[in-house]
């Protein structure tokens, strides 16, 4: 670290994305900032042979640039809704999947999945998983995390947490619990603008916090910070800004020593309060060991310079400075970044059979008046179907009508769109000749207009099984709906598992791991 300038030391506490996978762009951040990481998202990850063409491209450009020193290359790969590298092999459950398929005794199926994510990863060049998430579930009304929360109980959390970290480890890969303390309990999505919790610290150290402490005991190596306001700990500045939370908290009570990681800093909860470069700097005052800005050249530079001149004005102390640089590569040391696999690995037959096995398992069954489920028709009859779906559901519709399809020879289905201004007098016509009339909706919890949709319907059509392909919390629009089913997802896997629970393939055995009101 010695031999490290300033400005090379500065380009390592940060870390950077660009668009598409054309490698020129990244190459050029490489060349021009020495950046300690990049990160991908679903923009940069087509095959896994692409996309560890992409790394290998941007490594060796690290490698001869400045101190050589490797990137750190991140991604999201939390499961199911947030997947960046999807494209051509399986995707594994999400987190409320997975708790709701495993229980005490087959908690290591966790593992098995944060494993097979990081062999998936490695082998298209990926070292550091943005995952698990560790926030509790708590509000039902969250905008943002939802399915991609384990659930509403902190101790179930930490315990499937802990597996997921143990997991990642064995496969290799860099783990980032987030967010700390806590984005579970929001109704405000800090993409938008700046969530504030009032609760007390006693009620954070008896929920959001478990998790955290649980990780940090297991040897997690690097946490996320939130970009919420906690008053009880800081009422002026987001976790992410605050001294007290990250150094105070999580550096000296809770005696966290990995990386500290920033969410994107180009997120309203912090552009519209502080401003990206402006934030940067304090965030790394914070206590903040990885500045992440996710997307736009004019604000990565006027981060990068934010902070140089920050050290050089003596705002930020070398000795400050030093420490973030030297843990960052003591980490890329110990992992031996930039530790890629071949991108065979990535293709192991049981990745599929395991995906399959849980998201088959994961399958909520929640309620079921009229013994619609599994579908049933007379050996000489054709099965008639309805399905309905949101209009920003298409693809789980199609992908739906293909998964029966090929389970089962004499389907007959009508596709309607809840979109479609005739929807409602669609679903009458056919409800006559129909086994069932089958809602696909996404977080109508949260949606007047698919509330609304739902609630007409179930008062003119009998025998309406409603699937919610997201949040799990849609029965409370229509309580009275005869059928429920819960999926966590509506990606392929998720929609293949659904057709076989409908047509009596596999039986449903997942368990919720939410509270809903009423049931």
């Amino acid at each position: 670290m010695a031999s490290l300038s300033i400005e090379q030391k500065v380009g390592q506490v940060f870390i950077f994305g660009f668009p598409g996978t054309d490698p020129r762009q990244g190459i050029s951040l490489i060349e021009e900032f020495c950046p300690g990481g990049i990160i991908y998202f679903s923009r940069n990850c087509s095959t896994v042979q692409d996309t560890s063409s992409l790394s290998s491209r941007l490594q060796k450009c690290a490698s001869q640039t400045g101190p050589g020193i490797p990137l750190f290359i991140a991604a999201d790969q939390e499961g199911g809704l947030v997947s960046r590298l999807s494209q051509d092999g399986p995707t594994m459950p999400g987190p409320m999947a997975l708790a709701a398929a495993v229980d005490d005794k087959s908690l290591g199926l966790v593992s098995d999945v944060s494993q097979a994510m990081a062999t998936q990863l490695r082998a298209a060049g990926i070292n550091m998983n943005l995952a698990p998430v560790l926030d509790v579930n708590n509000n039902p009304k969250n905008p943002v995390i939802g399915i991609r929360s384990f659930g509403e109980d902190p101790k179930s959390v930490a315990r499937l947490g802990v597996e997921a970290i143990k997991g990642s480890l064995s496969g290799g890969i860099i783990p980032v619990g987030k967010h700390f303390p806590g984005h579970g309990n929001t109704s405000v999505d800090s993409h938008l603008d700046l969530p504030v919790v009032n609760q007390s610290l006693k009620e954070l150290e008896s929920c959001e916090l478990i998790p955290f402490k649980a990780a940090i005991k297991a040897g997690i190596p690097a946490i996320m910070s939130a970009h919420i306001i906690f008053t009880p700990l800081d009422a002026q500045k987001p976790a992410t800004l605050s001294y007290p939370v990250l150094t105070g908290l999580l550096r000296n009570k809770l005696k966290f020593q990995g990386l500290i990681i920033t969410d994107c800093m180009e997120m309203n909860a912090v552009v519209k309060h502080v401003g990206t470069a402006n934030g940067a700097v304090e965030a790394f005052k914070a206590g903040c060991d990885l500045l992440l800005v996710s997307h736009t050249y004019e604000l990565q530079k006027e981060s990068y310079f934010a902070v140089l001149q920050g050290v050089k004005s003596g705002e930020i102390s070398e000795a400050r400075l030093d420490d973030s640089v030297e843990r960052i590569l003591n980490f890329k040391k110990s992992f031996k970044i930039p530790n890629a696999l071949p991108t065979e690995s990535a293709y192991d037959r049981r990745f599929k059979e395991l995906s399959e096995y849980l998201h088959e398992r994961s399958i909520t069954l929640v309620k079921d008046h009229n013994n619609l489920v599994p579908l049933r028709q007379d050996k000489e009859q054709t099965l008639k179907l309805c399905i309905v779906a949101q209009e920003s559901t298409l693809l789980p519709q199609t992908d739906l009508v293909k998964s029966l399809n090929a389970l089962h020879d004499g389907l007959e289905i009508a596709e309607v769109l809840m979109g479609d201004p005739k929807a409602i007098d669609k679903c009458i016509s056919s409800s006559e000749s129909v086994r069932a009339t089958i809602v696909l909706s996404r977080n109508a919890a949260n949606d007047e207009k698919q509330a609304d949709f739902i609630r007409s319907l179930i008062k003119q059509v009998d025998n309406v099984i409603l699937v919610a392909t997201q949040n799990p919390y849609d029965i409370s629009v229509a309580p009275e709906v005869p059928a429920y089913i819960c999926t966590y997802g509506s990606h392929r896997e998720a929609m293949d598992a659904l057709a076989k629970i409908l047509l009596g393939v596999a039986k449903p055995t997942g368990r919720l791991p939410v509270t809903i009101g009423g049931l």
